[in-house]
């Protein structure tokens, strides 16, 4: 052979596999994005972070599930004492109102946006301990890791204050809206257009919340930043389904069946968002960066700085 003729130009994969090192002219490859991420994205084989793709995440979500529900058992039992006693019951706050008032002679009224917040911030329990638990038992049991009460707590505990605090901020701007816009100032005819308003904005605080809680308990820096940018990496239609289940079904279920059964139809389908969020949580992380479930349990167990 020639070498003047025919030079051997050294690429390096993945574009060794698709340029021909033999080009007199030293053509090579050229790659797309999504073939370059894909190329540095590790396998489809992880047992908690999904592929790119609704179907994807469907199948881990599925597979998550299925392995991993019996052990949420007793987390969904601890949430459910917080969701029985105090979700949905901000109308006793304003039922005691007069009393108060008659208590404290006059002063009380004063007292009435502390229980309210009091109210709207414990009403954050339940989702905060779904998603803690959600985020502590399943990520080191897709890495391998033997689960423990101890280390499943030792893995959260030092970020549920900021995780808590989060989430009683969206639980008072869930929370205060149907007291501000109420059915008696807007008019009948506003009945089903308001509910519909107040089930959109609590559906999308929970699917920002459900991502922003994962960042917040494995990750650091800017959560807010940080969760905008992971959710416009995926389509979330999962996550936002299973935050739309959990505030609507509830609701349906106190009308119809009871209080015990929206408990209960709150707390099941809670835990479920809470999985929901970790697996699109996942997913983002997976389309930015070559992550596993090793990985993010690392993340999840390095000291706070």
């Amino acid at each position: 052979m020639d070498h003047r003729e025919a030079p051997i130009f050294m690429v390096e994969p993945p574009v060794v596999n698709a340029a021909d090192p033999f080009d007199a002219e030293g053509r090579t490859a050229d790659l797309a994005g999504p073939l370059r991420r894909l190329a540095s994205a590790p396998a489809l084989s992880d047992r908690l972070v999904p592929g790119p793709g609704a179907a994807a995440w469907a199948g881990r979500f599925g597979a998550v599930l299925t392995r991993g529900g019996v052990l949420l058992l007793p987390v969904t039992a601890l949430a459910a004492l917080p969701m029985h006693f105090f979700v949905g019951r901000l109308d006793e706050a304003v039922i005691a109102a007069p009393y108060l008032s008659e208590l404290a002679g006059g002063f009380g009224l004063l007292l009435l946006p502390i229980m309210w917040l009091a109210y709207l911030a414990v009403t954050a329990l339940p989702h905060v301990i779904t998603l803690a638990g959600a985020v502590g038992v399943l990520v080191p049991q897709a890495a391998g890791a033997r689960l423990r009460p101890r280390l499943v707590w030792s893995l959260v505990a030092l970020r549920l204050r900021a995780l808590w605090l989060w989430f009683a901020a969206f639980s008072v701007l869930t929370g205060s809206l149907p007291l501000l816009l109420t059915e008696d100032s807007l008019g009948p005819a506003a009945r089903v257009p308001l509910a519909v308003v107040l089930a959109a904005v609590s559906t999308a605080v929970l699917t920002f919340g459900g991502v922003l809680g994962c960042v917040v308990l494995i990750e650091r820096g800017h959560a807010r930043r940080r969760t905008v940018r992971l959710l416009a990496r995926v389509q979330p239609v999962g996550l936002i389904a299973a935050a739309a289940a959990v505030t609507v079904v509830p609701q349906i279920a106190d009308e119809f069946l009871g209080g015990l059964a929206a408990t209960l139809a709150g707390v099941v389908l809670a835990q479920l968002w809470a999985i929901a969020a970790l697996v699109t949580y996942a997913q983002a992380r997976r389309l930015e960066e070559p992550v596993t479930s090793a990985s993010l349990r690392n993340e999840l167990a390095a000291p706070e700085e």
